[in-house]
């Protein structure tokens, strides 16, 4: 019964939270998101599982009914058109496809739609919101990874029991040659936890930018949060998530967007994390990536000639969680056995060639427009998050759970929704002969014509 005490607190938290602001909603799911992996491997059980849903219930139900403005409807409006119709095809799958493992199902139902309006809410977000999100984040941040170092130095036995939830982080025992664990702080795996410490790399490099909105103790803040983030990630030994936020890092360091003061302070920020990980062979696990053939190995079982065959035996899917979403270990007996290690396989699997064909195109819709820097002072953190979202919907043909991961999939699909919906940059000199032609335009009028308009706005 204490179990379902942690999903009604949740959604209590998230509700109350929501009701106050959307950002302060966001940040109290982020912070049950942050709890939830370490919680539910002490407290396994039906409702401890349920207490991340129970949050994203309550934040729904806080938020997402909410009048918006009218610009916030005009930039919406494309993303919650292909919100209808990426929720609407998996539900009819479930109406018209039903199962004999229904709860099997609904889980699938779930993972497949159930975190897709985030999108929708981060599309409301302003400018003081992503500020707000990014303080309270790199807090998230500093207090996962200083849980993180202390599973490094007295082991994740102290932490998380070895039981069906935590199977995970048992088998990832794979560093410095099988006789040390990946790190995964308060997450659920060690994946979890460098995926979403990458995701949040946009928002704090782009609060650390801008001088005019922080204050001096802020961004000495937000520093430490990125090294901490940084040096997460390679706690965690992801090899793909280390790939990112190296990306990111170059990116950053050669994007002449820094002044000349924040570039060294950058410099000084890598030197650090570099160090830091020169010195510990448990944080270098990337070096791996030098073995080509492992390479190849890797990304031919994950995107090989089985997805097509697959794809040609279920058309139509092979049913919601038939093709690889996770399932709680209590309902583990019921799940189909034909699972894929690539994102887009289980999609095709589970909604069939046309489910994957709306994702496809979704995305084309989502990537196709590079964000610009001259809308506000968001522009450059919403072009690393743009490039960040791009490589992780890439590497998805490599793993699966993108969609369903707590809570990088939360930060992923909220980043989605903002980027896109950035508003456009005015041009100036558009206006200018605009306002020109209209002129003219009044000027050519007959006086009487003029009086006359002048007499009517009286």
């Amino acid at each position: 019964m204490i179990t379902f005490g942690f999903s009604l607190a949740a959604f209590v938290l998230c509700l109350a939270a929501a009701n106050k602001s959307l950002r302060d909603g966001i940040l109290a799911l982020m912070g049950v998101g942050y709890v939830y992996g370490i919680l539910r491997a002490n407290y396994p059980d039906v409702g401890t599982y349920l207490a991340f849903d129970a949050a994203v219930l309550g934040l729904y139900i806080g938020q997402l009914w909410r009048p918006m403005t009218p610009p916030q409807r005009r930039r919406s409006h494309d993303l919650r058109l292909w919100l209808t119709v990426l929720i609407a095809w998996p539900v009819l799958l479930f109406i018209a496809f039903p199962s004999d493992s229904l709860l099997v199902e609904l889980v699938g139902l779930r993972a497949n739609i159930f975190l897709l309006p985030l999108m929708f809410l981060g599309t409301r977000l302003s400018e003081d919101d992503m500020f707000n999100l990014a303080i309270g984040l790199a807090a998230l941040n500093v207090a996962a990874v200083l849980l993180g170092v202390a599973e490094f130095f007295m082991g994740i036995a102290k932490f998380y029991p070895l039981n069906e939830v935590t199977e995970i982080i048992y088998r990832s025992k794979d560093v410095m040659g099988q006789t040390a664990h990946r790190i995964p702080a308060s997450f659920s795996s060690a994946h979890a936890f460098a995926g979403t410490m990458v995701l949040t790399l946009p928002l704090l490099v782009g609060a650390w930018v801008q001088t005019t909105r922080t204050t001096k103790g802020q961004r000495s803040f937000l520093g430490i949060a990125i090294v901490a983030s940084l040096l997460g990630i390679f706690m965690a030994a992801a090899r793909t998530h280390m790939i990112t936020a190296a990306l990111l890092v170059v990116i950053v360091t050669f994007s002449g967007y820094l002044r000349r003061d924040q570039w060294l302070r950058w410099i000084a920020v890598i030197g650090l994390v570099g160090y830091v990980v020169y010195g510990q062979e448990r944080l270098q696990r990337f070096t791996t990536l030098q073995d080509a053939g492992f390479i190849s190995e890797r990304w031919t079982g994950s995107v090989n000639e089985n997805f097509f065959e697959a794809v040609r035996s279920y058309p139509l899917g092979n049913g919601l969680a038939g093709g690889g979403t996770s399932v709680p270990y209590f309902l583990r007996g019921t799940q189909s056995p034909l699972v894929m290690e690539n994102e887009y396989a289980r999609i095709a699997l589970e909604q069939g060639l046309p489910g994957l064909a709306i994702w496809c195109t979704f995305l084309l819709y989502v990537f196709v427009r590079w964000p610009s820097r001259k809308v506000d002072g968001w522009g450059f953190g919403r072009q690393l998050g743009w490039i960040t979202c791009g490589v992780f919907f890439f590497s998805a043909l490599t793993g699966i759970g993108l969609l369903s991961s707590v809570p990088q999939t939360v930060l992923m699909l909220l980043t989605i929704g903002w980027f896109v919906s950035a508003p456009k940059p005015v041009r100036v000199a558009t206006q200018f002969r605009s306002m020109r032609a209209r002129a003219t335009a009044v000027s050519a009028l007959p006086v009487t014509a003029v009086s006359a308009s002048v007499v009517e706005v009286e």
